[in-house]
């Protein structure tokens, strides 16, 4: 019921991607849970793509599990919200699975290292960047980092400068 009603509250704000949260105590864990949530979504999916929407899974699982689900709703209305940081937590290899999603199953990234800096971490932030950029991913990359030092606005400006200039650099090398 909630996922519906976000569905219209998604296309009524103009935002094109409602993140689905599945970690935590929602956590999916057994193919069993991730089945129910494919089937879940394959009834809530052709209103999510009426409205234009897109119904992007975050988790902990893999991304084969994840294509799983998707392949089950079968709707391109459900993709990939792809999060490093959770990945990488869940021992997942990242930049390996970027690339096997593909830009076609990613609707968006979350990029953190926390507790660290962007790239001060045990992430390879150039190469997430330089997957992201061979695959013409072009949709949103968003930075979802916590705040070392506390002081939220000058952690922001580090960890943005930082991706702007691996992005930056890795276009000009074409």
């Amino acid at each position: 019921q909630r996922v519906s009603e976000g569905i219209a509250l998604t296309k009524s704000l103009g935002v094109e991607v409602m993140l689905l949260p599945f970690f935590g105590d929602g956590a999916l864990k057994t193919p069993a849970e991730m089945d129910k949530v494919g089937d879940i979504l394959r009834e809530l999916a052709p209103d999510a793509q009426k409205a234009g929407v897109i119904l992007g899974l975050e988790d902990t699982i893999s991304a084969r599990d994840n294509v799983r689900i998707m392949e089950r709703a079968k709707s391109p209305a459900v993709l990939t919200y792809y999060d490093v940081g959770n990945s990488t937590v869940n021992g997942h290899k990242v930049v390996e699975e970027i690339r096997w999603l593909g830009a076609e199953r990613i609707c968006e990234v979350h990029l953190k290292d926390n507790p660290h800096f962007m790239g001060e971490g045990p992430i390879d932030f150039p190469a997430v960047v330089d997957a992201l950029v061979d695959l013409r991913f072009a949709r949103w990359a968003v930075l979802e980092t916590s705040s070392p030092t506390r002081d939220v606005a000058a952690d922001m400006k580090k960890n943005l400068t930082y991706t702007r200039g691996l992005i930056d650099a890795r276009l000009a090398q074409g």
